[in-house]
């Protein structure tokens, strides 16, 4: 019996469709997912002030409780879906430690950066308690997925999903 579980780490630069792939992936997978931009807005919603007035270290913070519960997560043999615009010289260290608990796979949403620029800024749009939260300035230059030796799908988020999620969910399962 194979019981190691699965980290599948979501990532893409903002407005890629990371949140949307994740959320739709979790249910077809049934693993929780955990999403850094949400134990940010828990955060930042403890003080009740604007994300630029905490201290400078609350994305620190933030990505610290991130990887601490994806880890309490692993070592529990619970499988997870990370979400994050992971940044491969930042994060790199953090999902190659997770390695030893789980069997890491990476998933990159990748898209026209104008597109996900569009996607970004309607999104901060839509919600007017973004900046609030993260401040959220447009930086779609810096994202560097992450380059690790993991089975690695790159799926395309313009129109649905490619390859589509149950292709994805396969090679998940039995990788």
């Amino acid at each position: 019996m194979h019981n190691t579980p699965k980290l599948v780490v979501v990532t893409g630069r903002p407005g890629s469709g990371k949140t949307t792939l994740s959320k739709q992936l979790g249910k077809l997978l049934y693993f929780p997912v955990v999403s850094r931009d949400e134990i940010k807005e828990g955060y930042v919603s403890t003080f009740n002030i604007r994300h630029d007035e905490l201290p400078e270290n609350t994305n620190k913070i933030a990505s610290e409780v991130f990887f601490r519960t994806i880890e309490l997560l692993l070592t529990n043999k619970v499988s997870v879906i990370a979400e994050a615009a992971f940044q491969h010289t930042v994060w790199e260290p953090e999902i190659t430690r997770l390695k030893k608990h789980a069997d890491v796979f990476v998933i990159i949403c990748e898209i026209d950066a104008e597109v996900a620029a569009t996607r970004h800024l309607e999104r901060n749009a839509n919600d007017p308690m973004r900046g609030f939260f993260h401040g959220d300035a447009l930086r779609q230059a810096e994202y560097q997925a992450p380059i690790l030796e993991v089975p690695t799908i790159k799926v395309c988020t313009l129109n649905d999903y490619d390859p589509e999620l149950k292709e994805i969910r396969k090679q998940i399962v039995l990788g």
